[in-house]
């Protein structure tokens, strides 16, 4: 295990901020991935039932136009949205941040090589899609947990936004959402 409790508490901000930034690209990753395969797999059911129906003969049912219809809005939906782009997207910007991280472990104690990290963060953030409050917050939790954290450092979010935090960026989640209250103070 690598040491951090000699890091400075803007090193080892900037160190959480990058692993959280890795797992929240994963996630984002995760869900675009599982978007595409969903209606790769929709599309394929759809169109293998619509050959064999309409291989009968005589009049083709109600139904199966229906199917016709939903399998190729599924295309043109999953096109349109370009879900394995954005999925490309996540994979490379969670393998920048995870470049970054590597290169901060290495140089702990390398006091001037921080200025550059600061920089080299600044430049993956440039080529970053607008972000998902809700999910980054959900990340934090996740991240605070898993660095064995106070309960205190994490936020309380509500289902509603935990329901909708790859869909929508929530910009006023932040005015909304409070830590959960310190231990002493419960």
């Amino acid at each position: 295990m690598i040491n951090t409790e000699k890091l400075s508490s803007e090193q080892w901000g900037l160190l959480f901020d990058v692993r959280r930034s890795i797992r929240y690209h994963d996630k984002r990753r995760s869900f675009f991935l599982r978007l595409h395969q969903f209606t790769s797999v929709l599309t394929i059911m759809m169109a293998g039932s619509v050959v064999f129906d309409f291989a009968k003969p005589g009049e083709v049912s109600w139904w199966l136009k229906v199917i016709s219809l939903g399998t190729a809005l599924l295309v043109i939906f999953d096109l349109a949205f370009r879900f394995s782009e954005k999925e490309k997207i996540h994979l490379d910007l969670k393998g920048r941040w995870i470049d970054l991280e590597s290169k901060m472990l290495s140089k702990l104690d390398d006091e001037s090589a921080w200025n550059e990290f600061c920089l080299d963060r600044l430049k993956i953030e440039q080529d970053e899609p607008p972000i998902y409050r809700a999910l980054d917050l959900l990340c934090h939790n996740e991240l605070t947990f898993a660095e064995g954290l106070s309960q205190s450092e994490r936020f309380d979010i509500p289902c509603h936004y935990l329901l909708f935090k790859n869909i929508s960026h929530f910009h006023d989640i932040c005015n909304k959402v409070k830590k959960f209250p310190k231990e002493e103070d419960q």
